[in-house]
């Protein structure tokens, strides 16, 4: 499969990576300065700075540019200052150097009190994350959000003026958590499957992946009977049950796994380029919410005043036909013909079943 990260995708993946990176650095430098029993200096500042992060990253981090003195006296500056920790952070001369230290000997960083506008960022943040109910990995936010809403100075008015979408009916959250626990500590698990007007039938699988798609959950995982990856409708699992078979771990990245597909179907179809005419009115829309990542921004005028709209890559499912069917009369596959032959065919079986009195 083709690599399908936007730009935009990788400039967060990297601010997000920063983020934790400064995190790691001010942890560091927290632990030498609040070392009574030795001295730091710039360097040995520099070298704790690096030693994090090169443990955080699982060693990765070595052979990466690393950290210099600029970014640590940088640091040293923003933790000091009013909108950084305020931390009490002196220098002392020693000879031709300088060490480093707090004043105050009970300070560290990780005990320092909220201030008023983090405390409402972060009560934003969980009124938020609360419209996840029906989620079980999401139950501590409950517990949290009656800490903070104490402190905040926002009190209800959220709670009326933000809405998720969510199937209150869907069936088989009760399993989320453990098989969220199953991925992380890689468990194999045995699942008792209902399909839709078939008989139950019971897998044994490795889990990798939760991905929710049109209000509903699935599991990626890898059963012990088939070869291929299967993914697994939570609201049709009767039971979970762990156990201590081996787990077979996978190096498959799931964001470009289902980097070709609408939904959670993923076959063995290559990817294919799909031309469809819009009708003017709903190009609009189809514009700002593109049917596949894979959309072309720039737009064909036509001279029948349509607009000619390419994916540049995108398989053949369910999902995929299920969305264009949903556009009614306002869009038409013109290519591959493949996929134009089957929409020719579900759109005159549907006239042949409206057409019968």
């Amino acid at each position: 499969m083709h690599s399908c990260v936007l730009p935009l995708q990788k400039q967060k993946t990297n601010n997000m990576a920063n983020n934790k990176n400064a995190i790691i650095r001010y942890e560091a430098l927290d632990r030498c300065l609040s070392n009574r029993y030795r001295r730091f200096y710039i360097e040995d500042l520099i070298d704790a700075c690096n030693k994090a992060l090169y443990e955080y990253n699982d060693r990765s981090h070595k052979g990466r540019e690393q950290v210099k003195r600029r970014q640590v006296l940088a640091d040293l500056a923003y933790m000091k200052s009013e909108i950084g920790f305020s931390a009490p952070i002196e220098s002392k001369r020693d000879g031709h150097r300088a060490y480093y230290f707090y004043t105050d000997p009970n300070y560290t960083y990780r005990d320092r009190p909220l201030k008023q506008d983090e405390i409402d960022k972060l009560y934003e943040a969980l009124v938020l994350f609360r419209r996840f109910k029906g989620v079980p990995q999401f139950d501590w936010l409950r517990d949290m959000e009656e800490r903070l809403y104490t402190t905040s100075q926002l009190g209800d008015n959220t709670d009326s003026v933000v809405s998720f979408q969510h199937n209150e009916y869907l069936g088989g959250m009760e399993f989320f958590q453990i098989l969220f626990q199953s991925i992380i500590n890689h468990r194999v698990v045995e699942i008792t499957y209902r399909p839709f007007r078939r008989p139950e039938r019971t897998w044994v699988v490795s889990p990798y992946y939760l991905k929710q798609y049109n209000n509903r959950w699935f599991l990626i995982a890898k059963r012990q009977d088939f070869d291929r990856l299967s993914n697994i409708a939570l609201d049709r699992i009767v039971n979970v049950k762990e156990t201590s078979k081996a787990y077979e771990p996978t190096d498959e990245d799931f964001t470009d796994y289902f980097c070709d597909v609408v939904g959670v179907s993923v076959s063995d179809k290559p990817a294919q380029k799909v031309v469809l005419r819009v009708e003017d009115k709903t190009v609009g829309y189809i514009q700002t919410k593109p049917l596949h990542e894979s959309q072309v921004p720039r737009m064909q005028h036509l001279p029948d005043g349509r607009w000619e709209v390419t994916l540049n890559a995108v398989q053949d499912n369910y999902e995929l036909r299920s969305l264009l069917l949903s556009f009614g009369s306002e869009i038409e596959v013109v290519e591959p013909i493949s996929l134009r032959d089957e929409m020719r065919q579900i759109v005159e079986d549907m006239s042949k079943r409206y057409s019968q009195e």
